[in-house]
């Protein structure tokens, strides 16, 4: 009797189930982030004049001074792609502006700038006592239309 319970028991244990439904999982190779497109920023120094700067097209991306002085006007331009317009056709981007000194110190901040036609600028005030170095400026770029956001640097010298 005990071993009819056994191979009963046993007999069960191994019986196939109907067949379930097995719930779907997004694959390894495809992550949540891929069905969304990126967003591209880029931030750059630079000592041209703002009426320089305004004659620019916005999708025309601004080129980087490498190294700068601490007497110049000192622009930060930030340029988003791909901003995504809301029903009215406007893109509402912006972005935090932060500028490290050689030592990872905050040297200065510069907060919502408006990126809604693709491109923002803030000025950089350097003094005559700040210190020469590798200077790093990191922006972090929002397009709420989207819900999305991304992160640039950049370094530049101060001499």
């Amino acid at each position: 009797m005990k071993s009819l319970l056994l191979v009963l028991g046993f007999a069960l244990a191994t019986a196939q189930l109907p067949d379930k439904p097995s719930p779907t999982y997004p694959s390894p190779q495809q992550s949540l982030s891929e069905k969304r497109q990126v967003l591209k920023a880029v931030v750059a120094i630079t000592t041209r004049p703002s009426a320089d700067l305004s004659s620019i097209p916005a999708a025309q991306e601004i080129e980087h001074d490498s190294e700068v002085e601490r007497s110049e006007v000192v622009t930060v331009v930030v340029m988003v792609q791909d901003c995504q317009a809301d029903t009215k056709g406007v893109c509402r981007a912006s972005a935090d502006v932060v500028a490290y000194k050689p030592d990872g110190s905050v040297h200065s901040e510069m907060k919502e700038i408006n990126l809604g036609t693709g491109r923002g600028t803030a000025t950089l005030k350097l003094a005559p006592n700040d210190v020469t170095g590798v200077y790093k400026v990191v922006a972090t770029v929002r397009d709420l239309n989207a819900r999305r956001f991304g992160k640039t640097e950049r370094l530049f010298g101060v001499k």
